[in-house]
């Protein structure tokens, strides 16, 4: 049944089958005729409703029904619809938000197909909606013209300003501003811009209130400082990848060998940085 060899006319009849796992199991083929792609839409159990919702053979009634239903699994499905009316991607509360990131239940990427589908004139439209849902879902697209990224980067809802903060071309100083207009809420995505200068970097390290996942984004980056990675260590998770970045400071390298956790220590005993002293001193040990 879950063979797309399998004609879909010897599977179609397991549409009302008692058992949720064959009309799950049937409700993920692309391939189901209308009819069945509708009425697996009303399944009563979750998961089926979920694995249907991004078939394009569904109705938009059906894709509005999903799109408000209550499971945010449900919900995120029926935004991955290719067909789905950009009103329902609007709507507060239905798709977005706090639902799950499409990754959590089979996408990759976080543009609905609908969005990443508007030509030229819908982004501009999209740019300009007085909805924030949609400006976000069009924020996360990473292939914006110039003047729409730099307009969705001054927008005054931080998710907004979050969704687009990782986009390159970002001035410094827009970058900045970004942060000064929203704080924590953005800086670990705006850490993650690939035109985030060194001493940017440095900055959003030392913010206050500290942010943790800028320190694992900082502690990733091949541009961070020696200034910047040291912070970065007061992360347990960051200190495992600053542990092994070559401009760590030798001392902190050499400090680190000793430290609690074993994948800390093995990290700092593989940096390039450390010492020739201290890598002889290992090796005689056999660490």
């Amino acid at each position: 049944m879950d063979n797309s060899a399998t004609p879909v006319e010897n599977v179609v009849a397991l549409a009302a089958h008692p058992s949720p796992i064959v009309r799950w199991t049937l409700a993920g083929r692309a391939d189901l005729p209308a009819a069945v792609a509708e009425m697996l839409a009303a399944d009563p159990w979750p998961a089926v409703r979920a694995a249907v919702a991004a078939n394009p053979a569904l109705s938009e009634a059906a894709i509005r029904r999903l799109g408000a239903d209550e499971f945010s699994k449900v919900r995120w499905r029926a935004a991955r619809n290719p067909s789905v009316p950009i009103d329902v991607l609007a709507g507060p509360g239905r798709i977005g938000g706090g639902d799950p990131v499409p990754s959590r239940i089979g996408g990759g990427d976080l543009v609905p197909p609908r969005i990443a589908a508007a030509g030229p004139d819908e982004v501009r439209e999209l740019a300009d909606s007085p909805s924030p849902q949609l400006r976000m879902l069009l924020a996360e697209r990473r292939d914006l013209p110039p003047e729409i990224r730099d307009r969705l980067a001054r927008d005054p809802d931080a998710k907004v300003v979050k969704a687009v903060a990782p986009h390159p071309g970002f001035s410094e100083e827009l970058l900045r501003d970004m942060v000064s207009r929203h704080g924590a809420r953005v800086i670990a995505r705006v850490a993650a811009n690939p035109d985030a200068s060194p001493g940017l970097l440095f900055d959003l390290a030392r913010h206050l209130p500290p942010v943790r996942k800028v320190f694992r984004e900082i502690a990733g980056r091949a541009d961070a400082t020696a200034d910047a990675l040291e912070l970065c260590l007061a992360d347990a998770q960051a200190r495992r990848i600053a542990a092994a970045h070559p401009a760590l400071r030798p001392e902190l390298i050499v400090e680190l060998l000793a430290d609690d956790e074993d994948w800390v220590a093995t990290a700092a005993a593989a940096n390039p940085a450390l010492p020739e002293s201290e890598m002889i001193r290992i090796s005689d040990r056999g660490l």
